[in-house]
């Protein structure tokens, strides 16, 4: 099978790195591009969720896939759903790890906890690029499982996310993914928000296959065995 893995905030392809090693293992075809605005030199300013979306789907089209399944994380939710209304002849299914499952015309910023939702606009507000810095609580509540090797590993790589695409209202033509099939992956210890934002997500999915993988919000980083392993346990 070909699988597209998209991350999410903060991060880039690099997170998947464990993922796609145990994947390709498994004898699948992996791509972990990293996302518009999310490369170490670039430009943040007037990166939107859209223009993120648009960017994916056209690297996506030039790799020639006819069929393949999309994987997004965390903030790759709402791309994977924009991945799966363009594409849904190519798209085979659509599985989302702890991600925002967004309504047409709402923002991940309108469904994240007040707190979360406030830092990312205060901080976009004042930033000359519109970006959005590395959350104080991301080593403590994202990757709370990591060890001190691994926080210093990934810390230096962790680089500021465009504003908007946590405040821009996704524009969908229907809801959730459409007629592509769903999943959901639960990650088992994951503190980045209450538990049941990840599991109101997955209610807004028709009939997704679900499963539960151990591990923090970065389990990708901490726990790539078993993630690798429930992804493939939700493909159809």
């Amino acid at each position: 099978m070909r699988i597209v893995l998209v991350h999410g905030g903060w991060q880039g392809g690099w997170a998947w790195d464990g993922v796609v090693a145990e994947l390709t293992k498994a004898g699948h075809e992996v791509w972990a591009p990293t996302l518009q605005g999310l490369g170490d030199n670039d430009d943040r300013a007037g990166v939107t969720l859209s223009t993120m979306a648009d960017n994916l789907i056209g690297r996506i089209a030039d790799k020639g896939w006819d069929r393949f399944v999309v994987v997004g994380h965390s903030g790759g939710g709402p791309l994977i759903q924009l991945v799966a209304e363009a594409m849904p002849e190519q798209v085979e299914q659509a599985i989302f790890i702890d991600a925002w499952v967004l309504a047409d015309g709402e923002s991940i910023n309108a469904i994240l906890p007040a707190e979360l939702a406030n830092f990312a606009r205060g901080t976009a507000a004042s930033s000359p690029d519109q970006s959005v810095p590395i959350p104080p609580l991301f080593m403590t509540a994202f990757l709370q499982d990591g060890s001190e090797e691994l926080h210093a590993q990934v810390e230096p790589r962790l680089v500021p996310s465009p504003g908007g695409w946590l405040d821009e209202p996704i524009r969908l033509r229907t809801a959730g993914t459409g007629d592509v099939p769903s999943g959901y992956i639960f990650l088992q210890e994951d503190r980045a928000v209450p538990q049941e934002l990840y599991r109101a997500s997955a209610d807004r999915l028709t009939n997704p296959t679900t499963a539960s993988s151990p591990g923090s919000h970065q389990a990708m980083l901490t726990r790539p065995v078993e993630l690798a392993a429930a992804i493939v346990s939700v493909m159809s």
